[in-house]
């Protein structure tokens, strides 16, 4: 009999807490558009966010994904991560009494602090961890000066 962690779906309800929390505040349409890009059997990887004076790095733990099975978008104030991991088929062997490791790879959505240039965006990847680098954009001067009579 295979063992299964019976805070697994606990998690996975944060997770998606998470997800719906993170979109509307961000960068999200609505209430409900973290659930349409909820899938079973992806975790939310672990990130960290920064900004130096020019740029904005995002580094992300994709532990087990091939570079060809990661898919980045990059938008004006958002990162979005997928990776595609193979499923580990569940053992069925004597003495095996444990399996935590069943995922199809990772999603997330990540906020950006400040707006950035996505057509510049460059992405490396090594040993399991994705790092992409993004160019701020510039602040434009809002506003319109308006001559007065």
């Amino acid at each position: 009999m295979v063992w299964r962690d019976p805070f697994d779906e606990m998690r996975k309800l944060v997770d998606r807490m998470e997800r719906i929390f993170e979109e509307p505040w961000g960068f999200g349409f609505g209430p409900f558009r973290g659930l349409e890009e909820e899938r079973e059997g992806f975790r939310q990887p672990l990130t960290d966010v920064f900004e130096t004076d020019n740029e904005v790095v995002v580094t992300v733990e994709l532990p087990g994904a091939r570079k060809e099975d990661i898919d980045v978008t990059v938008r004006e104030n958002s990162v979005e991560i997928k990776a595609e991991v193979k499923k580990i088929e569940e053992v069925k062997k004597e003495g095996f009494f444990r399996a935590e490791r069943s995922y199809q790879g990772f999603y997330r959505v990540i906020p950006l602090p400040t707006e950035v240039k996505s057509d510049q965006a460059k992405a490396t990847y090594n040993n399991g961890v994705l790092e992409i680098r993004i160019p701020k954009a510039k602040p434009e001067a809002k506003g319109k000066k308006v001559k007065v009579e």
